[in-house]
This record gives C-alpha cells, sequence and structure tokens, in this order.
C-alpha cells in the first residue's frame, strides 16, 4: 500500500495551467504603445529644421526622446520575454493600473491640447497630474514644484535652445 499523497494547496491541476500568460500581454501591449510613440516622434521630428554650426537644433530633443522610447520598449520586451516580471505575483507594491491610464488620458489629451492652450499651461497640467499620480503628498507644493518646472523649462529651451514651443496667452505674459 502506498501512502495517500497530501495534495498541495498552491499546486495548479495540470489541466487547469494557462498556456499564455495574462501577465505577458500587458507589457507587450506597453511596448508596442512605446514603439508607436517612438516612431510618431520620429515623424514630426523630421519636419524640424537642422542645426546649424555644430549646434544640435530643434530635433535633437524629439530624436533623443524617441531613441529613449524605442530603447525602453526593447528592454520591456527582453525583460518579459526573459521572465523577469516588474509587479509582484499579488500586486502589492506595485503601479496600479487605474494611474497607468489616467497618465496615458492625460498625455493624449496634452498631444491634442499642446497648441491651442501653450506650452505652460499644458506642461504644468502634465507635471502636477503625474507628481500626483508618483505620490506627491501636498497639492499646493506639487502645483507650485509644476508651475516652475514648467517656467524654466520654457524659458531653457525657448529662449536659450530657440527650440519653438506654442505659445497661449500666458506663455507670452511669462515671457516665453
Amino acid at each position: 500500500m502506498t501512502p495517500d499523497r497530501v495534495p498541495d494547496e498552491n499546486a495548479t491541476p495540470a489541466a487547469e495551467e494557462p498556456t499564455a500568460s495574462p501577465r505577458r500581454a500587458v507589457p507587450f501591449a506597453m511596448a508596442a504603445l512605446l514603439l508607436v510613440a517612438a516612431v510618431l516622434i520620429y515623424v514630426e521630428a523630421a519636419g524640424y529644421r537642422a542645426g546649424s554650426g555644430g549646434e544640435p537644433g530643434p530635433a535633437a530633443l524629439p530624436y533623443l526622446v524617441g531613441g529613449l522610447s524605442a530603447a525602453t520598449a526593447i528592454a520591456l520586451v527582453i525583460q518579459t520575454l526573459r521572465g523577469v516580471h516588474l509587479v509582484d505575483d499579488d500586486g502589492a507594491g506595485g503601479v496600479l493600473p487605474i494611474r497607468v491610464l489616467v497618465a496615458m488620458v492625460v498625455l493624449i489629451a496634452a498631444a491634442f491640447l499642446f497648441r491651442e492652450l501653450g506650452f505652460f499651461v499644458v506642461f504644468t497640467v502634465v507635471s502636477f497630474t503625474m507628481g500626483w499620480l508618483a505620490g506627491a503628498r501636498r497639492w499646493w507644493t506639487n502645483l507650485i514644484v509644476a508651475a516652475v518646472v514648467s517656467w524654466l523649462v520654457m524659458i531653457v529651451f525657448g529662449r536659450l535652445f530657440s527650440v519653438p514651443l506654442p505659445a497661449g496667452p500666458i506663455d507670452v505674459f511669462l515671457g516665453g
């Protein structure tokens, strides 16, 4: 007689094991979105004028962002294929999906409203939202930091590097 085997409570029967992990679908979808963003950035930046006299010109930053987006997408695919999960199995300590969705909605809305509202307003809202999603403790300090950073970026890139930024009424008032 063989002793009765006690089933493991955490074991999954062979018939119930999933063939394709749904956990892989999200990283692959994000990698695809990053690659699409990189291609769109490169297409848009192709219309910018080239730098002169050894200066990088206004297309340098979009090319850098597009390259970093593509590199991030490739790294995400490699990590996923290697089986490295960025979120624990129980989801503790990971990024909440609602935060990711809010961030994506804000970034897409920013892309469409950039020309109408101007750089300062859009960049301040995006910076404030990302700070809030990252866990800023006080909303008013987050808003002040977002506004000051937006103003500094507008001055540095608009004035110092001569990058054409869409200007709204507030941008003109603030020196952009």
